[in-house]
C-alpha cells in the first residue's frame, strides 16, 4: 500500500475520533449553557475542516500536483502540529511509523524544491549519520572525515571527494544531540540531512528556521549498520541550494 494511502487511513481515524469526541462532549455538556456547547461544536468542526483541507493539499503534493507555495508552507506547518497524533494512531492500527514519516519528508522536500535559493557553498552544512562508515573500520572519522583512507568500502571516501571538490562543510554525527550541536556551532543557512526516516523527521522539525533537504540513507543490513547513501542525491541537493548546475 502506498505511504499516502496509509497516511489517509490514519487521518480518517483521527477525524473519526474528533467526531466521536465532539458527540461525547455534547452529551456531557447538555446540562451546561447553550453558548458553551455552540463554541465547542464550532471548534471541533473547524479542526475537522482544517484537517480535511490539509489532507487534500498533502495528497496533491505527494502526487506531484501543482500547489501554491504559500499553501504548501501552511500545510507543512499544520502537518507538523498533527504529526504526533497521526504517528500514534498509525502505530496503534499497525501502520509502520516510517511510512507516515516518509510522507512528512516528502512534503518538506517538495516545499523546499518549490522555492529558489542562491546560497554560497560555505553556508550549507551536510549532516551524515555515522553508520555509513563501514562497521569493521578501525579509523575514527566522526570527528574529521579526512581521516578516511578512501578504501572505497563505504561512502565516506565519496564524501571526502565531494568536500575536496566543492569546499562544502560535511559532518558525521553520532546522534541527534551531536547533530543539533553541529548546527548551533556552524550556523548554516541551509542543510542537507542524510538519515533514516525517524531522524530526518525530527531533524527537519528541529531545524525549521532554515531550509533542510532530507535524503534517506539505504539500509540493506538493517538500521544503524553499514548503511550507504546515493551521493548523486546529495550532489543534486547542493546544486539546487546553490542555484548552480556545476560547482
Amino acid at each position: 500500500m502506498e505511504d499516502i494511502k496509509k497516511y489517509l487511513i490514519a487521518i480518517s481515524i483521527l477525524i473519526s475520533i474528533l467526531i466521536l469526541g465532539g458527540v461525547i462532549i455534547n452529551i456531557l455538556i447538555s446540562s451546561l449553557t447553550h453558548m458553551f456547547g455552540v463554541l465547542i461544536n464550532i471548534l471541533v468542526i473547524s479542526i475537522i475542516l482544517l484537517i480535511l483541507f490539509s489532507t487534500v493539499v498533502t495528497y496533491r503534493v505527494i502526487k506531484d500536483k501543482k500547489i501554491s507555495l504559500n499553501l504548501m508552507k501552511i500545510n507543512l506547518k499544520f502537518v507538523s502540529l498533527l504529526f504526533n497524533p497521526i504517528i500514534s494512531i498509525a502505530s496503534i492500527i499497525g501502520i509502520p511509523k516510517n511510512d507516515i514519516r516518509r510522507v512528512f519528508v516528502k512534503l518538506n522536500n517538495s516545499y523546499i524544491y518549490s522555492n529558489t535559493y542562491n546560497f554560497d557553498i560555505k553556508d550549507i552544512l551536510i549532516l551524515i549519520p555515522h553508520c555509513i562508515q563501514k562497521n569493521s573500520c578501525k579509523l575514527k572519522v566522526t570527528n574529521k572525515i579526512e581521516n578516511c583512507v578512501q578504501c572505497g568500502l563505504c561512502n565516506v571516501s565519496d564524501l571526502v571527494k565531494l568536500k575536496e571538490k566543492t569546499g562544502i562543510n560535511i559532518v558525521l554525527a553520532t546522534g541527534g544531540t551531536l547533530a543539533r550541536k553541529m548546527i548551533i556551532e556552524n550556523k548554516p543557512k541551509a542543510a542537507i540531512a542524510v538519515a533514516c526516516e525517524r531522524d530526518l523527521t525530527s531533524g527537519i522539525q528541529d531545524m525549521n528556521h532554515i531550509p533542510v533537504l532530507g535524503v534517506f540513507n539505504k539500509r540493506p543490513n538493517g538500521p544503524c549498520i553499514d548503511t550507504f547513501i546515493d551521493i548523486h542525491e546529495v550532489e543534486k541537493a547542493i546544486k539546487f541550494l546553490t542555484n548552480k548546475n556545476k560547482y
